[in-house]
């Protein structure tokens, strides 16, 4: 095997050991003494997850199913969360794998992966229940598709699913007797019928601490529907473009300079209410009870961006003021498992149907919730969905831009509007300072070149050079110079002082300081 495949694999194995301990609870190690031992070592965070809305759906039997899902954060250890919580059985995973998605139901050959469960290859979930994989190393970037592949040898019975996924995945068919989970290639396996994610919830990455994850709560704007002139025909087109609010946020963090570290997490269900169960199965359960499940929950989250309300006045199950206390509900559940709030404005749908979404007692209904989000000053946060999605002329109404036909969903540009009108500044994130780029980490390990100042060179006999309080050279002649290594951490101060002996005349200091490996400041002493 080669060389560089042997340190590769190495490092996966370590990486393996390191998260093993993280889950049975061991203290990281702790860095350096410039950040806090809270920001140090490394810790688990949700990369992508999908809330489990129902089981109203068809069982699997006897057939592998594909399931494509999308991490907004890359890494190399990742482990997977299967859920069987509206199931009415017990369901097997027989087997498991974890692939880098080639194109369609294909994997990359060679990143398949075996997922373990307690270190064995199967594991039985009771019914409202779910089950977290061990660590899996396995290399991917941020927004590479993952292809999650199960084989059930008997009947799963009503199957866990994420209703709207946006997404096709793939399955082989029922009762072929046939475990394809090993296999790479897409022979085998049609595309689903229904966009709808099974079984799988949740999938964490191993991060640096400082590493945090947002959760974008909400219905089916944050969910990513988008809408048809006819309000009983989705649109099912774009499919997996990713361009929901939450995924084109995510992609806006990435692009910052220097990114702030957090994974922007999508809980969104079409349909669902704050304060009562969704009309139809797959709308999911109130808000008020899946919280906590469905964001508090999942690993590394530092804030919730919540946006619900517009279900319950659309189906007149509550009005504004049920709504707000529905509202503060969610916060309360929020500041007492120590997360940051931000709310969403609720969205113009005037002219939508049915009528109740669009005709004037909504709007005022609206209108009275979003003027409490924007000056209650309950929340930590307030993003303004309502503006940026608008129209001028006509406040009641989607901009026409944004609109995608049924006055009621925008289309993948008003989502990138909803995505444009979060403030990276408002999300809290973990308060940690960014691990060092490659770039930092080179200046870092860089020199400097020290010398006198001219205005002490007269009757110098000597400098001594110190990095930190250690001393590091001794300058011997009035124009020389020594060369000092600035190593340090990102963050970290170092402090260079230079103590000139002079002849006839007091000792004088110079100390300079130098944060991040790059000089900020000097302070000349006596």
């Amino acid at each position: 095997m080669p060389p560089r495949r042997l340190l590769l694999l190495a490092a996966a194995a370590l990486a393996v050991v390191a998260l093993r301990a993280l889950d049975a609870g061991a203290a990281p190690a702790s860095g350096a003494a410039a950040v806090p031992a809270a920001c140090t070592g490394a810790r688990w965070v949700a990369s992508w997850l999908a809330s489990p809305s129902d089981a109203a759906g068809g069982a699997f039997k006897a057939q592998t199913l594909r399931t494509i899902v999308t991490p907004h954060l890359g890494g190399g250890v990742l482990r997977l969360r299967l859920s069987n919580r509206f199931g009415t059985q017990s369901v097997t995973f027989d087997r498991v794998t974890v692939g880098r998605r080639l194109a369609g139901a294909a994997v990359v050959p060679g990143t398949l992966r075996t997922v373990t469960f307690g270190g064995s290859p199967s594991v039985s979930v009771s019914g409202g229940q779910e089950a977290v994989s061990d660590p899996v190393a396995l290399t991917f970037n941020a927004f590479d598709d993952l292809a999650v592949s199960i084989w059930f040898a008997d009947s799963t019975g009503p199957a866990t699913e994420h209703f709207i996924g946006r997404q096709t995945s793939y399955a082989t068919l029922e009762d072929r007797g046939e475990d394809r989970t090993g296999d790479a290639s897409a022979d085998g396996f049609t595309a689903l019928s229904s966009t709808a994610k099974y079984f799988v919830t949740g999938l964490d990455v191993a991060a640096p601490a400082s590493t945090g994850a947002v959760v974008a709560f909400g219905d089916s704007l944050t969910d990513g529907y988008e809408g048809s002139p006819s309000p009983l025909l989705p649109n099912l087109e774009p499919l997996d473009a990713n361009g929901a609010y939450p995924d084109v946020l995510q992609r806006r963090v990435l692009l910052s300079i220097p990114p702030p570290g957090l994974a922007i997490l999508n809980a969104g269900i079409t349909g669902n209410r704050i304060l009562d169960d969704g009309l139809i199965d797959q709308h999911g359960p109130k808000a008020i009870e899946r919280l906590q499940p469905d964001a508090l929950d999942r690993a590394g989250v530092t804030d919730v961006l919540i946006l619900e309300g517009t279900n319950d006045l659309g189906a007149r199950s509550a009005g504004a003021e049920q709504v707000i206390g529905g509202l503060r509900i969610l916060i309360q559940q929020a500041r007492s498992a120590g997360k940051g709030v931000l709310l969403g404005t609720l969205t113009p749908s005037g002219g939508a149907e049915p009528t109740t979404y669009g005709d004037g007692d909504f709007e005022t209904q609206r209108q009275q919730v979003n003027f409490w989000i924007r000056t209650a000053g309950e929340a930590d946060a307030v993003v303004d969905f309502d503006a940026a999605l608008r129209d001028p002329g006509d406040p009641a109404r989607l901009r026409a831009a944004f609109d995608s036909g049924d006055h009621l969903h925008p289309n993948l540009a008003g989502y990138r509007a909803m995505a444009d009108a979060v403030a990276l500044e408002q999300l809290r994130g973990t308060g940690c300072p960014a691990p060092p780029t490659a770039a930092e980490r080179k200046r870092c390990r860089a020199t400097a070149a020290i010398r006198v100042p001219k205005r002490w060179r007269a009757g110098m006999r000597r400098a001594v050079v110190t990095v930190d309080g250690r001393r590091a050279g001794v300058i011997r002649r009035p124009g020389g110079r020594v060369r000092v290594s600035l190593r340090g951490r990102r963050g970290a101060t170092v402090t260079v002082k230079v103590r000139v002996e002079r002849s006839g005349r007091g000792a004088v200091a110079q100390t300079r300081r130098f944060a991040r490996c790059a000089r900020v400041g000097r302070a000349t002493g006596r």
